[in-house]
């Protein structure tokens, strides 16, 4: 199984509204993608932040799977949106 991780800080201008749009979008990618095991997003709790405030957790059967998740053509506008909004952000992937 891979897991994928995406953290995000957002640029101050961007709402809660548009925030959670694009989670829900990427939420919606678990069933239009094959070999998708699970898709979380949700708002970051922890003390030690760091200023990234969500989350987005992709488990995917393998990497060919999660491909097929970062080529998805809703997942990539999804990413242009969301690369307009952020300040930063991280991404982890590995396999257990």
């Amino acid at each position: 199984m891979i897991i994928h991780i995406a953290l995000f800080c957002w640029k101050d201008a961007i709402s809660n509204d548009e925030i959670e749009k694009s989670l829900e979008d990427v939420r919606s990618l678990k069933n239009k993608v094959g070999g998708l095991i699970d898709v979380k997003c949700g708002e970051n709790f922890s003390k030690w932040n760091e200023g990234f405030t969500h989350a987005v957790v992709v488990l995917a059967k393998d990497r060919t799977s999660l491909d097929a998740y970062r080529k998805h053509p809703f997942h990539e506008d999804v990413a242009r949106r969301i690369d307009k909004m952020e300040e930063k952000s991280i991404g982890i992937d590995f396999e257990d």
